[in-house]
């Protein structure tokens, strides 16, 4: 019931994708991943991000939803350095019958080196410990990294590797919700 809440809210916020701050779109032979993120705040003392995405891997038989709020900031005199805290709820199920519910917090952060013209990296980690996690988990890790291209003005190219992991409540070993390399874009509005 909560997955299916978790889905239409993401579905509903994407349809005002006029007003979406940035639109990401990745995939592979094998899974695709679908995002957003949208400003709610923006002052000279950084910006309060809202976030979904929709992941599918048939290889894992995962379906996955995320919905985040990110507070991002430019530290110190850094030219093309973003870095950030926040948190995200993840719910979804994946192969064997395990569905999951996960409130984790996390690090995000990207540079754009400036003297390669649009050539950036990106990555960020999220974890939610044994306290934040439900149904059939224990504990959620998820790490993503990107090789990021701007090629226009509103779009980046890019390459990612993303993995997250669950520790699963009946069991004593750890699941892999989604392990892939995926190319991608991402459009600004």
């Amino acid at each position: 019931m909560f997955l299916r809440i978790l889905l239409a809210t993401i579905f509903c916020l994407t349809a005002s994708i006029a007003s979406a701050d940035s639109v990401s779109v990745g995939f592979n032979d094998d899974s695709f991943q679908l995002g957003y993120e949208h400003p709610v705040n923006n002052d000279a003392y950084g910006t309060a991000m809202l976030n979904g995405r929709f992941l599918y891997n048939g290889d894992e038989e995962t379906r996955l939803g995320s919905l985040g709020l990110d507070f991002t900031g430019k530290p110190g005199n850094i030219s093309g350095l973003d870095l950030g805290v926040g948190t995200k709820i993840y719910a979804g199920s994946t192969d064997p019958d395990i569905d999951f519910i996960n409130l984790a917090i996390g690090l995000r952060g990207s540079y754009i080196l400036p003297q390669l013209k649009g050539l950036g990296v990106a990555g960020r980690l999220y974890y939610a410990p044994k306290v934040f996690s439900f149904r059939d988990s224990e504990r959620l890790f998820e790490a993503e990294v990107r090789l990021t291209y701007a090629v226009l003005p509103k779009v980046k190219l890019y390459v990612s590797y993303q993995n997250i992991g669950l520790d699963i409540d009946s069991q004593n070993d750890n699941h892999t919700v989604n392990d892939s390399v995926r190319i991608g874009f991402v459009g600004f509005f």
